[in-house]
């Protein structure tokens, strides 16, 4: 089955729990929005439901520049593109629900030497496609602490790859604790099911600190469409409209491979993992659109090939990879 050309490398599992935090801690409280609405009602319809729904749209592109690989010989080049579309609404003073769909499209340029390619028997991916679809609702406790809840529905493989066999599935379950409205740290756990491998638990912690105006101390609080929320960023708010920021994050994609190339890779699985270090510039508008500039070094690089049954056929180490990105959302 075809998949659109938009999907590609399944989003790294513990992004999508950072995901869940920011779905919830980024967006006023319920609180904060139902006093908007009540004391200042609008009359027309169209203003009304801007007001009670929250509408996201983002997309990105990142290039990943060629690099070698340490061990086996080889290298590799690769191309990701980000889009996710989002609408959430404070149903009372305490529930909030969303939904998420976001998708990932990596686009591989291995080089034909090398033991990876040796074990594929050509190629050892190249398209690569996710998507997520993701409801969630988030619950305020009390005036401190608040949980989240999230569901996740995941398809990711290369273009010709099986649907049904590329589908995965799990859970978010957080708690989040406000010491007060510059400081938030709160704990989680994601569980999702894996390709040919036992289900992947990633703890997480969550934190949301601001120690003055201009600093801040963030895991969910880059681009929309980047899933960079696993990791952790230290922020400089210039203004209203600018900022300044260094972060890293651990990256995980494991994807399902097509039937084409040698029998051992045919229906098999890729797995790909990184620990980008980045610096990222962002400029706001008024108007609720977001531009983002990224660029940075991905470290501890790895991937490995399995065949159909989960046994591993080759892996290499990746040298540091310089990439560069940008990224784009607007929120009505």
């Amino acid at each position: 089955m075809q998949k659109l050309a938009t999907a590609a490398t399944a989003m790294a599992t513990a992004a999508i729990m950072a995901s869940a935090a920011h779905a919830g801690d980024t967006d006023p409280p319920a609180n904060t929005t139902t006093t908007a609405t009540n004391t200042a009602p609008a009359a027309d319809p169209v203003a009304a439901a801007k007001k009670d729904f929250d509408f996201v749209l983002a997309g990105g592109y990142a290039h990943f520049f060629a690099t070698d690989f340490d061990t086996g010989g080889g290298d590799v080049a690769v191309d990701r593109v980000f889009s996710s579309i989002s609408i959430g609404r404070a149903e009372s003073e305490t529930y909030r629900w969303d939904i998420s769909l976001t998708s990932e499209g990596a686009y591989y340029s291995f080089g034909t030497s090398g033991s990876l390619a040796a074990a594929a028997g050509g190629r050892p991916w190249h398209n690569v496609g996710s998507m997520v679809l993701s409801p969630g609702a988030t619950f305020q406790l009390d005036q401190r602490w608040r949980l989240i809840t999230r569901v996740l529905l995941q398809e990711a493989g290369e273009d010709e790859a099986s649907f049904s066999d590329s589908l995965t599935y799990g859970g978010v379950l957080a708690a989040t604790y406000s010491f007060s409205r510059e400081f938030t740290l709160g704990a989680g756990v994601l569980a999702v099911s894996q390709l040919e491998d036992d289900a992947l638990v990633v703890p997480q912690i969550i934190i949301d600190w601001r120690p003055s105006k201009e600093f801040r101390l963030s895991n969910f609080a880059g681009p929309e469409a980047f899933p960079g929320g696993a990791g952790l960023e230290a922020i400089w708010e210039i203004s209203e409209s600018y900022e300044a920021a260094i972060g890293a994050r651990y990256t995980y994609r494991r994807f399902r491979l097509d039937d084409t190339g040698s029998a051992a890779r045919a229906g098999g699985v890729g797995y790909d993992t990184g620990l980008p270090m980045w610096l990222r510039v962002t400029a706001r508008g008024k108007s609720g659109w977001r531009a983002d500039l990224v660029g940075g070094l991905q470290l501890k690089g790895e991937m490995r090939l399995y065949d159909a049954s989960g046994h591993e056929l080759d892996a290499v180490d990746v040298q540091p990879a310089p990439f560069i990105g940008v990224f784009f959302s607007y929120r009505f």
